[in-house]
C-alpha cells in the first residue's frame, strides 16, 4: 500500500514538473479523440453516443483553426397508446459529418496549464433516422406507421465551448458542441484526450 501511494505522488509530481516547463502553442497542433453524450432533440429516448476526432493547427499563441469528424448515434423506444394498450415503437438516428472552421482560447493561464476556447466550424454532414412513426388520434389511441426513413444531406454548422487542461504535451478536454445538420440541431457534450505536436 506504502508503494502504491509513493509511486501515485512521484507519478502526480512529474505531471507537475512537465506542466511547468516553458510551452508555446504558436506553430504547434493538437490532436485530440474524444467520446460523449449526443442529445437529439426528436429522438424517442435519451439514450445516445458520440465520437469525435480533431486537430487544432495554432497560428498563434491563442488563434486556431481546427478540422474536426463527428459521429453520433441514437438508438431508444418510447412507449405509445394503441386501441387502448401500450405499444412500443422504435428509432435509430444517426449524425455524421467533417467540418473546419476557428477558434481561440479567450483564457489561458500564466503556465499556459488551463485554457478556455470557443470554435466555429462549417462543413458538410449526413443525418439518417430509421423510425417507427406515431400519429395519436386521441389520449388512447393512434396510427403505427413501422419502418420510416428519413435521410438529409448538406451544410452542417458547429459552435462550440471547451477547457483544456495540459499536462506536458497531454491534454484533457471537456467540451459542448452545438452541431446543425439535417436540418436539426444536436448537443453533444465530450471528454476529449489529447497531444500537442
Amino acid at each position: 500500500m506504502k508503494r502504491r501511494f509513493i509511486g501515485l505522488l512521484l507519478a502526480l509530481s512529474c505531471l507537475q514538473s512537465l506542466s511547468a516547463q516553458e510551452f508555446s502553442k504558436d506553430g504547434s497542433a493538437l490532436y485530440s479523440i474524444g467520446a460523449g453524450y449526443e442529445r437529439m432533440p426528436d429522438a424517442y429516448s435519451a439514450e445516445g453516443f458520440s465520437l469525435g476526432v480533431s486537430v487544432r493547427f495554432y497560428t498563434s499563441g491563442r488563434m486556431f483553426c481546427e478540422l474536426m469528424g463527428h459521429w453520433g448515434t441514437h438508438e431508444g423506444d418510447k412507449t405509445v397508446m394503441q386501441k387502448g394498450k401500450p405499444f412500443a415503437v422504435h428509432d435509430e438516428r444517426d449524425c455524421l459529418l467533417a467540418a473546419a472552421g476557428a477558434g481561440y482560447d479567450v483564457f489561458q493561464d500564466a503556465g499556459k496549464r488551463y485554457a478556455l476556447y470557443v470554435k466555429a466550424l462549417a462543413g458538410y454532414g449526413v443525418r439518417s433516422s430509421r423510425y417507427d412513426d406515431y400519429m395519436p388520434s386521441d389520449a388512447d389511441d393512434g396510427s403505427v406507421t413501422l419502418g420510416c426513413e428519413d435521410n438529409r444531406k448538406g451544410l452542417a454548422f458547429v459552435a462550440g465551448v471547451g477547457f483544456d487542461a495540459r499536462f506536458g504535451r497531454w491534454t484533457l478536454t471537456p467540451s459542448v458542441d452545438a452541431i446543425f445538420v439535417g436540418g436539426r440541431w444536436n448537443v453533444a457534450p465530450m471528454l476529449s484526450f489529447g497531444f500537442f505536436y
